[in-house]
Parts: C-alpha cells; structure tokens; sequence
C-alpha cells in the first residue's frame, strides 16, 4: 500500500465495491492497522458498504483472500491506473465533441472550455507516470525563479529612469504632498 497509494485513487476502479474496498485498504493503511481479510471487511462495514448492497461479506473476502491474488501490487495498480486513462480520455473526447458540436459557443470560449475538459486527462496521466517510474525529472540549467531575468529588468528601469532634460516632470522619488502642491498650482481658476 505504501507504493500504491501515492497514485491510485479510488475513483481509478471502474467496479464501486472495488472503489469501496480500496478506500477501506486505504483507511487501515492510514492509520497503521493490520491488513487482512477480517480487517478490511470490518471496515467495509464500519463505512456502509455492506449495509447499502454495494457489496456483500463473502465478495469482500473473496477479493482479498490472499491465496486469490498473486503478485505485485504495484503492476495491477499500474493497469487500474492505465484503464482510467482509457476511460478519462474517452469521456474527455465525447466532452470536446459535445462543445464542439454547440454552435452558440465562440471559438475562444470553446477552447478553454475544451482545455478545462482535457484537465482530468493530464491528471491520471501524471500519475500513470508516476505509477510507472517515467515522471519525467526537472530540466537543468533551466532558470525555476518567476519573472523576467535581472538583465530585462535593468534595460527596463535605464529606459524609464528620468532624463535632465525633463525637469518640469515629478520623479518617482518626489513626496506625495509635492506631487499634490504641483497639480494645485497648475489648475485653471474656475
């Protein structure tokens, strides 16, 4: 579980009594229980699981009977993670085609509302990424701070810095009370 639940999320398991029991797996991993077939379904039934017909006790035993399953957590976990992208980028594509198909909606609008469509696409591959060893690391010798580069920025500043030849205009040094006398004395009288 330590492995598998940085990037598989319940909603990933297309069955709901499957997205049940790994919220359950995930609440005894969480707080530091034992996990086996007695634990997991007392929890499946703590959280109504049972009770709603979402599931039923010998399902619950029957999907974590330890003798049923046999091998790496970590590779199931990666083809549930795999389906959901099929499944996200299906639903993601029939979206985009439903705005598209809408003739009152502007271009400009229809492509953010596509690009908002295509987010939970982004999101699962991310963590197929994640599942899968290839998250791509940060690129060297990029520069990470926001805003321009120093050297922009002092162009900028010699091209806005008063000239003398200017004398009558107010620096930016100037108090704000100057400022205020400055424009008084230069109103029409009314």
């Amino acid at each position: 579980m330590l492995d598998v639940v940085r990037w598989l999320h319940p909603g990933d398991l297309a069955d709901i009594g499957h997205q049940q029991i790994y919220r359950a797996l995930g609440a005894l991993h969480h707080r530091g229980e034992p996990i086996d077939q007695l634990t997991v379904l007392w929890e499946t039934q703590r959280r109504d699981a049972l009770s709603d017909g979402t599931l039923d006790a010998e399902r619950v035993l029957r999907i974590c009977d330890p003798l049923s399953f046999s091998g790496v957590a970590e590779y199931f976990g990666e083809q549930v993670v795999q389906a959901s992208l099929v499944r996200t980028a299906a639903a993601s594509a029939r979206q985009a085609g439903a705005l598209a198909d809408d003739k009152s909606l502007a271009p400009g609008r229809l492509i953010s509302y596509a690009l908002h469509a295509l987010g939970p696409l982004d999101e699962v591959q991310r963590r197929l990424r994640a599942a899968s060893g290839t998250e791509p690391a940060p690129r060297t010798g990029t520069v990470l701070a926001v805003g321009p580069p120093q050297a922009r920025i002092d162009a900028a500043r010699s091209r806005s810095r008063p000239h003398s030849s200017v004398a009558s205009a107010p620096t930016a040094t100037a108090a704000p009370h100057a400022l205020a006398l400055d424009r008084a004395t230069h109103r029409s009288p009314s």
